[in-house]
């Protein structure tokens, strides 16, 4: 499918996950053809809808609810046959152009009356849509402008429109998020709570370095197993993600491992690196948003699917350890060239993630590019390093998928279990 598609979180005022945003770009939209038949497949199918019925909402959101944007064409076609997701958790997102008439406010009522809420954004004249936004339960204000004149425009608006929530979406500032965090927003969107950190701190707390220490172990080519399990022994969170992943489905095993010493001796010297690298980059950031977590192992996963289309397939289990600590200054609240002080990387790693030099570097510019949908720059990076958009497609949702099946074990061994 040629399809750019990324779930930006929407997150609460004390940075908790609320639900995610669908933000897409067809991909003849990045070739710029072909007009009249994405008009007619508007009409007809709505693409995101298909990578979510694809993938699942629970792939994308862990159940979250999500806003997925459509358009004046999708809401005179059956959407109820191409969404089978449950309506309380699809709120579709409205755009300036659904004209106010009653072809559409008729549709729109039709689909609530299903249990589908809806939202609005990118309003230009609200006095003009009024019928729209007045069915809607949510409004989208962007901070992508000056922060003053939005704010100017926003209390109009709350005042017209009392009983709608608002969400602040591009918040891409941590000092602007700071700002209007108590003003009235319900929900944000935007970049705000993955701001990097420039200044060091001279302390980590304790549970953070026993974590750091085990990874430093594993770095290592021949590592002690009874040095691992000496660490994970006095962590509670990694000796429970540690049984939880050998007694999984994944291992098939015929018997439950119950002590970490014997866990850490049947999954090797190989895997016990993998699951380090994994469970504990999380880990590091379990006093963080959940939301810097995902990111982490998102990026880890994108970037490792990447590599052979930068022509660096060599490099994948070492960009994927890029796309882990790409967080590592938020988490430990210090500069990424002091946190690559208390962790060894390889150079490469550090010239992408401390300076943005180097081949690994092309690598995670696109993958954040990617995850704030900023399009336009995606669509000049796939076109100076000759990406396809339908390998970039498959790079995505394949990290979607793995990452939905690290993060809900239970079900699928739930799912084993009736099979």
């Amino acid at each position: 499918m040629k399809l750019l598609i990324v779930p930006k979180p929407v997150l609460t005022s004390i940075l908790e996950l609320e639900s995610y945003c669908f933000r897409y770009q067809r991909g003849d939209d990045y070739l710029a053809d072909q007009y009249a038949v994405r008009l007619f497949d508007g009409v007809i199918n709505l693409p995101s809808l298909d990578v979510l019925e694809d993938v699942g909402l629970n792939g994308f959101t862990n159940g979250a609810p999500l806003f997925v944007p459509i358009n004046h064409f999708t809401l005179l076609s059956d959407v109820t046959l191409q969404c089978t997701q449950p309506a309380d958790k699809i709120i579709f997102l409205l755009g300036d152009e659904v004209p106010a008439e009653s072809i559409f406010t008729d549709c729109i009522k039709k689909l609530r009356k299903s249990g589908y809420r809806f939202a609005v954004e990118n309003i230009k004249d609200y006095s003009a849509k009024q019928s729209i936004v007045e069915l809607c339960d949510f409004i989208f204000i962007s901070f992508r402008l000056n922060n003053k004149k939005v704010m100017e425009e926003y209390r109009g608006i709350m005042r017209q429109y009392p009983k709608h929530t608002f969400i602040a979406s591009d918040v891409n500032d941590i000092n602007v998020f700071n700002s209007i965090r108590s003003g009235g927003f319900a929900f944000f969107e935007g970049r705000f709570y993955k701001v990097p950190v420039n200044k060091g701190h001279n302390t980590i707390a304790p549970v953070k370095v026993n974590r750091i220490q085990l990874m430093n172990i594993v770095r290592e080519p021949d590592f002690s197993i009874e040095e691992v399990v000496k660490v994970v022994s006095q962590d509670t969170s990694l000796s429970i993600s540690l049984l939880k992943l050998v007694n999984s489905p994944y291992m098939g095993l015929s018997q439950k491992v119950k002590s970490i010493q014997h866990a850490v001796a049947m999954l090797g010297q190989t895997e016990v690196r993998k699951w380090v690298t994994t469970a504990t980059s999380g880990l590091l950031a379990d006093d963080k948003p959940d939301e810097l977590t995902r990111l982490s192992l998102v990026r880890a996963k994108f970037s490792e699917n990447l590599s052979r289309h930068f022509e660096m397939a060599i490099h994948a289990p070492a960009l994927f350890l890029m796309g882990l600590f790409s967080i590592l200054d938020i988490v430990l609240e210090m500069s990424m060239a002091e946190a690559f002080k208390i962790i060894s990387v390889t150079e490469n790693i550090y010239d992408a993630l401390v300076f943005g030099e180097g081949d690994f570097a092309k690598v995670i510019h696109f993958v954040k590019a990617y995850e704030a949908a900023d399009w336009s720059e995606v669509n000049r990076l796939m076109t100076l390093h000759k990406l396809n958009v339908e390998d970039v497609f498959h790079a995505y949702m394949d990290t979607v998928r793995w990452y939905s099946s690290i993060t809900k074990p239970e079900a699928a061994e739930a799912e084993e279990t009736e099979n």
